[in-house]
């Protein structure tokens, strides 16, 4: 038998491995060694339109109202906080509210007083109807610290939203004698509420100022479907962005 030595690796591979050897190292994600972290954040979320039909009876007749309610952004604010369960990898709730004013344009078929079968169209604009949200997400999160006072994150999860939305009930009309004609004069609004599960997802990017306290931008998007009173079913959450202070512990 003939005694071998070690192998040895080609030139070129061996110089490719040292040299590719640090990059693989320098790749790895920097350990996270806080216990949690804590943020609180203000931000602005966009709405989507929707529409709803109902038919109160009026005089024994029904009358058809149709109302769009149109798109208008939301301001909120959010805080939240987790724990470190292993490595990077946390586990979280934040809770966020957010409230706007919206209008709706009004359509509607009105029963004649007199006649049956002869309704009277009106239309017009109601504003001042309030819509707001409260959100309860549950977040897992991938911490990455990026350097020494740079951390990105990745999360998402459940979220369980409450919805309160003024609806368009009724309209009234100014009219008179022989009715055959009527003028929108105003609606009657009824606060629905409702509540329903959906999802969010997003990330977080934040800057140390000090070894436990930084600030922080946020996006998120966030989602469910929530049925009203009526026909009317609106979309809670969409996407939003934020920002605010960031704290570790």
């Amino acid at each position: 038998m003939i005694a071998r030595g070690p192998m040895r690796l080609p030139a070129t591979i061996a110089c490719t491995i040292g040299v590719l050897t640090p990059a693989v190292a320098a790749a790895q994600p920097t350990p996270w060694t806080d216990r949690g972290y804590v943020a609180i954040n203000g931000f602005y979320q966009s709405t989507s339109s929707f529409s709803d039909l109902v038919r109160p009876v009026q005089g024994g007749e029904a009358a058809q109202i149709d109302s769009s309610y149109g798109v208008a952004g939301m301001p909120g604010f959010d805080a939240g906080a987790g724990v470190r369960l292993w490595r990077n990898l946390a586990l979280g709730v934040d809770a966020g509210y957010a409230s706007t004013s919206k209008h709706a344009s009004v359509t509607a078929q009105v029963p004649h007083p007199f006649y049956f079968n002869r309704p009277r169209p009106v239309s017009g604009d109601t504003t001042g109807l309030s819509r707001s949200e409260t959100a309860i997400n549950v977040e897992a999160l991938l911490m990455v610290p990026i350097r020494a006072r740079w951390q990105a994150a990745v999360f998402g999860g459940p979220t369980w939203f409450m919805v309160d939305q003024d609806l368009v009930t009724n309209v009234t009309v100014s009219e008179s004698y022989p009715f055959d004609t009527a003028t929108f004069a105003g609606a009657t609004v009824v606060r629905q509420s409702h509540s329903a599960a959906g999802f969010n997802v997003g990330g977080d990017l934040s800057y140390l100022l000090r070894p436990h306290v930084g600030v922080g931008f946020d996006v998120r998007y966030s989602r469910a479907t929530v049925a009203l009173t009526g026909s009317a079913t609106v979309v809670a959450g969409g996407p939003h962005v934020g920002g605010g202070i960031r704290f570790r512990f």
